[in-house]
């Protein structure tokens, strides 16, 4: 007897953009941390001047990426019409494409606040590991913090452009016939 597939939760495509931005928000935010720029303008010098002047810009539009995609994920678990679903989630990435780099520049703005008040992770973590090693992972510590708090700003946008677009699909369709409907 063949199984009953349950239709997914999430399309493909979705998982795809989401790994997508995942991997380029990883490893723009690791190299932004670490300085791997040097790395790469020691091996090509004009590909590593590139990555050097717009990786911070990457590095913002990827982990808003992100962040916009985990909220229209979550938004779209809470729909269960299928077509309806599909069509506010292609529309809702359709148009945080087009919002991506004011969301980053925002996000970035944001992250720059501080939520802390002293340097207790970088006196630990001098205190721990030296005095150089310290502060290379306090610098990677920082880059992580700044670009998780990116993608978490761009989540509630993710999740309003989808509602959104839920809202507008929603009114957009002819109401059904309720004169056939009776009542009890």
């Amino acid at each position: 007897m063949p199984r009953n597939k349950k239709p997914r939760r999430t399309p493909r495509w979705m998982g795809r953009l989401t790994f997508v931005a995942l991997l380029l928000g990883a490893v723009f935010t690791l190299s932004y941390g670490t300085g791997a720029h040097i790395a790469v303008r020691y091996l090509n010098p004009p590909f590593g001047a590139w990555w050097n002047s717009n990786e911070f810009a990457i590095l913002e539009c990827a982990v808003a990426a992100l962040g916009m995609l985990i909220g229209i994920r979550i938004g779209a678990r809470l729909v269960n019409d299928a077509a309806l679903k599909s069509r506010s989630m292609v529309a809702a990435v359709i148009v945080s494409a087009l919002v991506l780099p004011i969301v980053g520049r925002i996000g970035a703005q944001i992250a720059r606040f501080k939520f802390t008040s002293g340097a207790s992770a970088n006196g630990m973590l001098i205190d721990r590991f030296g005095y150089d090693t310290g502060m290379f992972l306090d610098k990677l510590l920082a880059a992580g913090v700044y670009s998780i708090k990116i993608a978490m700003f761009a989540l509630p946008v993710g999740m309003i452009l989808f509602g959104l677009a839920i809202a507008i699909f929603m009114t957009s369709e002819p109401a059904r016939d309720t004169a056939a409907a009776t009542s009890k």
